[in-house]
């Protein structure tokens, strides 16, 4: 007994001379760094309960320097505590200094307090961000313990949010400030916000289907214009002064006012059906000032093109392995230690968007929508091999079973839950990411469990159709998963009333219902998707215009999104075409699609506008991530003129793609190598040698931000902002550099935005052909 008690106090011994030898390397390696001292010595315990933890990897800094001091950060949640006070041993009595510290990925949020523990005084104290430091306003250090209280935000907390503007620029590191473009070559129209320097007309840089909706848009500012525009053969140009070869010739249309451009113009050349590459100029009368359009194609099945483009785009993604022309073999020790101490393999999937992060929910929908595009034009895809849609989904579903077990599907890529996204250099060179399971339960970031696991177990049950043929093995595990989430998430019940929680869980069983029906034949399947279907359109009742739910406690705008529920029907249409339930799903359309149209002409560009909860009608329906959303809307309206037989729907699905490649008020494609881009763009793959540009063929934006009269940020939250004061409704981009950017909320790739194009391109192209 009494060796085990001496064998006990000696491993401690040993632990606290570790401990202290680490301390004192910590101190010689920052000679201005105050000593972090023990929580024993320094705080009484009635102080700092249990529940504040000593951070002893960020150190205390004072200016001018003094080895007097003792002083430690304290952390209790979402507070910190700067602790200060003199060493017991110190013949000085009082010491006036400015106290510091790095907060790493922490921002302050709001003011400090400066509290006196003995007398429990409480100031606002003042702070400033520089040199990397949050530094407060003198002190007073003396041998009474003190210290400065703050609230923080982190992305370990999820609280980044939280932040008001102001705390956000106190403390950037850098800024850039987003100008109104308003020289131009007349005088504005009242009330216009945005202008061109030259009179050009606007049109899709990507591009118009033989038989589809072609217009430009021309901007006049305060001017009336009279004249006519020219359609011109690019391929066959002559210099002047020969005449250049006129293919058509139309009338301008005037839209009327808007704030965009002021006075608007249409010229609308539809009705002109060859292909080839054209570019439209102005014959006006009232200025000379005048410059012709950007070249585009006019072509047959540009749609399908375009869907292939933004479907290669998952290729270049690919962690794991080496993507020829972008990275090396990267991430091979990617790693998920179980609770048992089990080290699980996670190599392998996409990167998500344009870090280095492998989320499973971005994944499942490019999983769903190279699938099903794979479904729908199997026949565009020739190959006696795998085909190369259903292989890059493949790709992905290998991480996702890699990550599943205990009904969870694991995002194995980090141990920085500080900072998921800290790694700026290429992929090959990043440390290894070895997470334990234990941090990421205790940190809620990154698995994915019930309710809602079966949407991603739906992605895995289309790839094991889809792969059987060349790997049953594969397919086999595919559905293993696949019946396992939705037999889990089956036993779920949750209240109509909890939203997207319950809408989203019928969403994932429907689609998995519908494609285990396909592979087994089991009648309980389509049964159980008739219950699905029902608990879906419900959802849609009398009065909502379209929509399927609506938050009133949280206020939210009055915007009615396409999402995966629409899909869902719609596959469930398509696979029982003689169900009874199909009325009621094209009902589902009608009333989605007709409301939307309610708001489809509040610009001349045609993208679908909305109304908020007072009642304005607003030209731009989106905050940030808008291309995804865009998108989908595109797939919901293409999808309902299909099965309601009604071009108008097509019409209205193509303006909102070609809002996306070129045609809106910013004159900006948003898909990388289609067009004319921004110029600057937020992926790490700018880092590497030859992709300093930051382009990814096929790469679609997050997109353009809304102007809402105050300071908005859409930088980086590494403290490097990009920031705007721009009027509402003004066509926020990153536009000011080349290469790479921190505006991540409109210059950045991302999975679902690729995902919801290529849906929207493929429906759309479907429904020329059907439509036809």
């Amino acid at each position: 007994m009494k060796f085990k008690v001496f064998l006990t106090n000696f491993i401690i011994f040993l632990v606290v001379l570790g401990n202290f030898c680490l301390a004192k390397t910590k101190y010689d390696e920052k000679p201005n760094a105050l000593k972090n001292q023990s929580k024993k010595s320094l705080i009484k315990k009635e102080l700092f309960k249990k529940d504040w933890v000593l951070r002893e990897d960020i150190h205390v800094f004072s200016k001018p320097v003094n080895r007097l001091i003792q002083a430690n950060i304290y952390q209790n949640d979402k507070k910190i505590r700067m602790t200060f006070v003199l060493l017991k041993k110190s013949d000085v009595k009082s010491i006036k200094c400015k106290l510091s510290f790095d907060p790493m990925y922490f921002f302050v949020m709001g003011n400090p307090v400066l509290i006196n523990e003995k007398t429990k005084e409480i100031r606002k104290i003042v702070y400033e961000f520089k040199n990397e430091r949050v530094i407060f306003d003198e002190v007073i250090v003396d041998n009474r313990l003190k210290y400065i209280e703050f609230t923080v935000a982190s992305r370990k907390l999820k609280n980044i949010g939280k932040l008001t503007i102001k705390d956000k620029i106190k403390q950037a590191r850098t800024i850039r400030r987003i100008k109104q473009q308003l020289d131009s070559w007349s005088p504005l129209a009242a009330n216009q916000i945005i202008a061109q320097p030259c009179l050009r007309p606007i049109i899709s840089h990507g591009g118009y289907a033989v038989d589809g909706v072609k217009r430009a848009v021309i901007w006049a500012n305060n001017t009336k214009l009279t004249g006519k525009f020219e359609l011109i053969d690019a391929l066959n140009n002559v210099q002047h002064p020969d005449p250049q070869p006129v293919v058509y010739t139309g009338d301008l249309i005037d839209t009327g006012n808007h704030i965009w451009g002021g006075n608007n113009y249409i010229a609308d050349f539809s009705d002109f059906k060859k292909e080839g590459l054209y570019f439209v100029r102005l014959k006006v009368n009232e200025t000379n000032e005048i410059s012709d359009s950007y070249v585009f194609p006019i072509k047959k099945d540009i749609y399908l093109e375009l869907a292939k483009k933004a479907s290669k785009w998952f290729y270049y993604q690919r962690c794991g392995t080496e993507v020829p022309g972008f990275h090396k073999e990267c991430h091979m020790q990617d790693a998920v230690i179980k609770l048992d101490g089990t080290k699980v393999d996670v190599t392998g999937g996409w990167h998500d968007a344009g870090d280095y992060g492998k989320w499973i929910g971005g994944g499942t929908s490019g999983v769903l929508a190279l699938t099903i595009f794979q479904d729908q034009f199997r026949n565009e895809f020739k190959s006696s091999e795998v085909p190369e849609l259903t292989d890059e989904a493949a790709w992905e579903a290998r991480y996702f079973c890699k990550g599943y077990w205990d009904g969870v599907f694991h995002s194995g890529f980090t141990g920085n839950f500080e900072n998921v996204c800290e790694w700026l250099g290429a992929p090959e060179c990043e440390p290894p990411r070895i997470v334990l399971e234990e941090e990421m339960i205790e940190n809620n970031y990154g698995p994915v469990k019930s309710p809602g696991i079966s949407l991603t177990g739906a992605s895995l049950a289309i790839v094991a159709r889809q792969i059987k043929p060349y790997d049953q093995e594969f397919a086999k595990k595919c559905m293993t998963i696949a019946k396992d989430a939705y037999n889990i998430d089956s036993k779920v019940e949750l209240e109509k009333n909890e939203l997207n929680s319950f809408l989203g869980l019928q969403t994932g069983l429907l689609l998995s219902d519908v494609e285990l029906f396909k592979i087994t034949n089991d009648k309980k399947y389509k049964e159980d998707a008739k219950i699905r279907v029902k608990n879906i359109t419900k959802q849609q009742i009398e009065g909502r215009e379209g929509f399927f739910h609506y938050d009133e406690a949280k206020k939210t705008e009055r915007y009615a999104d396409c999402r995966f529920q629409m899909l869902a029907l719609y596959e469930y249409y398509k696979t029982f075409p003689e169900s009874e339930l199909n009325k009621e799903i094209k009902n589902t359309f009608k009333r989605w699609a007709d409301y939307m149209m309610k708001y489809g002409n509040v610009s001349s560009f045609g993208l679908i506008g909305g109304v908020t909860k007072d009642g304005t009608i607003k030209s731009y329906r989106y905050v940030a991530g808008a291309n995804r959303r865009i998108g989908a809307v595109a797939w919901g309206l293409a999808t309902a003129a299909i099965i309601l037989d009604e071009p108008k729907y097509l019409e209205a699905a193509e303006l909102q793609l070609q809002w996306i490649i070129g045609f809106n008020p910013a004159d900006i494609s948003m898909m990388a190598t289609v067009g004319k881009g921004p110029g600057c763009y937020h992926h790490r793959y700018s880092f590497m040698e030859g992709c300093e540009d930051g382009i990814v063929p096929g790469g679609i934006l997050n997109g353009i931000m809304p102007g809402n009269g105050e300071i908005i940020e859409i930088g980086d939250i590494t403290k490097n902002f990009i920031i705007a004061k721009l009027p509402p409704e003004y066509p926020i981009i990153d536009t000011g550099i080349w290469g790479w950017t921190f505006a991540y909320l409109t210059n950045e790739y991302w999975t679902r935005n690729n995902s919801w194009f290529v849906l929207g391109a493929m429906q759309i192209e479907k429904a020329m052909r059907e439509l036809k």
